[in-house]
């Protein structure tokens, strides 16, 4: 067999085993989809908030580091 063919079968095999995965874990969430879809929207909601913060803070930081290199510059 070679390399196409085990890549074929490593790849068939893979997507058989993330279809059972699924099948299995919607078997067995302990909560409604819905509700899960929620909780996940609100933690990237929250990890997008953090991410605009931490966008902003680091742009200050920039801002004034410029600013200070050209006040350097003009002495």
């Amino acid at each position: 067999m070679g390399v196409i063919g085990k890549t074929l079968r490593f790849t068939l095999g893979m997507a058989l085993g993330v279809g059972i995965g699924m099948v299995a874990a919607s078997l067995l969430a302990p909560q409604d989809g819905k509700i899960t879809r929620e909780q996940i929207q609100a933690r990237i909601d929250q990890m997008m908030q953090a991410a605009r913060a931490a966008q902003q803070q680091r742009e200050k930081e920039l801002l004034d580091y410029w600013e200070e290199q050209i006040r350097n510059k003009s002495k």
